[in-house]
C-alpha cells in the first residue's frame, strides 16, 4: 500500500511539473507566450505599403473586451475583405487588464490577415494591464505616415490614471506637428490627410475636459484639420451608403481629416467643440459593427459594415 502511494504521489508531482503553464500564481502577473512590440512590428508593415499609394482603405472597430466569439467574427469577416489594406482597434481589448485577457484577445487579433494597429483603452489599464499593454505592444502614443495620410494614435484616459500625468500628451503633439509641417516644408504636400485614433474623446468622463479646448487646438495644426480646410457638402457624400443621420452630421465637416474612437458602446457622429472636426464613435463589438475608411486624394469616403 505504501508504495501504491508513491507511485501515485511521484505521478502528480510530475504531472505538476510538466504541466505548469496551466496554472498562474496571480491574474495579473506578466504575460507570456504572446509577440511583443506588436505596434512596432506592424506600424512598419503598414507604412511600407503606403509608399507611392494615393489610395488607402483600412477598416475601424472596438471595444472587444470579454467578447470572443463576436471578435472572432469580426476577424472572420475582415479577412473577407481583401482590399483592406490595414485594421484599426479603438482600444479595450481586456475588460480587467487580466494577462490571460491580454493573450487570448491578442491570439484572436493577430488572426488578421492585415497588419492592425491599437490604442490603450480606459479597462486596459486595470490591475497591472497598462504594463502588460506596453510590453505587448509599445508606447501609449505614436504616429506613423502611410502614404499622404498621417495616422495619429493616443492615449486619451485621463480618468483611468488619476489625472497623474499629462493625458492627453501635449508635448508628444507639439513634437508630432513639427515633423510633419518639416516634412511638408522640404517636400510641399507630403502629407495631406490627418486621422485621430483614440479611445476616449472630449466630453467623455474618461477625457480631461479641463483641457479640450487646449486639445483641439493641437488637433487643428495637422494637414486637413486646420481651420481653413476644406469641407464636405451634401453633393460630396451624396453616393456614399449612410444613414440620414450619418449625412447630416457628416455635411459641412473637414473633407480630410477626421477622429475616430471607441468607449461609449454606442454609434454616434458628433463634432465635440462644433468646429468642422468630426468624431466617428463606434459601438463596441458585441454590436457587430465595424467602419470602412477609404482615404482618397479628393478626400475619404465612409461606410459602416454589419456582420
Amino acid at each position: 500500500m505504501e508504495k501504491f502511494i508513491r507511485i501515485i504521489l511521484l505521478v502528480l508531482s510530475l504531472t505538476l511539473m510538466t504541466g505548469c503553464d496551466l496554472f498562474r500564481y496571480h491574474p495579473y502577473e506578466n504575460v507570456d507566450n504572446v509577440p511583443m512590440q506588436l505596434t512596432e512590428k506592424n506600424a512598419k508593415i503598414i507604412e511600407q505599403l503606403g509608399i507611392g499609394r494615393d489610395t488607402l482603405r483600412f477598416a475601424f472597430f472596438s471595444d472587444t473586451q470579454r467578447n470572443y466569439d463576436d471578435t472572432r467574427k469580426a476577424v472572420n469577416f475582415l479577412n473577407n475583405h481583401p482590399e483592406l489594406d490595414f485594421v484599426l482597434h479603438g482600444g479595450d481589448l481586456t475588460d480587467f487588464g487580466l494577462s490571460e485577457e491580454y493573450r487570448w484577445m491578442t491570439k484572436e487579433l493577430n488572426r488578421l490577415q492585415h497588419p492592425w494597429l491599437t490604442v490603450i483603452g480606459n479597462h486596459d489599464f486595470l490591475g497591472t494591464g497598462e504594463h502588460q499593454y506596453q510590453a505587448i505592444f509599445g508606447p501609449y502614443n505614436y504616429s506613423l505616415n502611410i502614404g499622404h495620410l498621417h495616422l495619429v494614435c493616443l492615449n486619451t484616459n485621463s480618468r483611468e490614471q488619476e489625472y497623474s500625468v499629462p493625458v492627453p500628451d501635449f508635448q508628444f503633439l507639439e513634437d508630432d506637428i513639427k515633423d510633419v509641417l518639416r516634412i511638408n516644408e522640404q517636400n510641399p504636400d507630403s502629407i495631406t490627410h490627418t486621422v485621430f485614433m483614440m479611445h476616449a474623446c472630449p466630453g467623455d468622463e474618461q477625457f480631461n475636459n479641463n483641457v479640450a479646448i487646449p486639445f483641439m487646438i493641437y488637433v487643428r495644426q495637422y494637414p486637413g484639420l486646420e481651420k481653413e480646410s476644406p469641407v464636405l457638402s451634401a453633393e460630396d457624400i451624396a453616393s456614399w451608403y449612410i444613414s440620414d443621420a450619418d449625412r447630416e452630421a457628416i455635411i459641412g465637416t473637414f473633407r480630410y481629416g477626421f477622429i475616430i474612437n471607441g468607449h461609449k458602446h454606442r454609434h454616434e457622429l458628433i463634432q465635440a467643440l462644433n468646429d468642422n472636426c468630426l468624431f466617428y464613435g463606434i459601438p463596441h463589438i458585441a454590436e457587430r459593427e465595424c467602419y470602412f475608411f477609404t482615404i482618397t486624394p479628393d478626400g475619404f469616403t465612409y461606410e459602416v459594415k454589419y456582420f
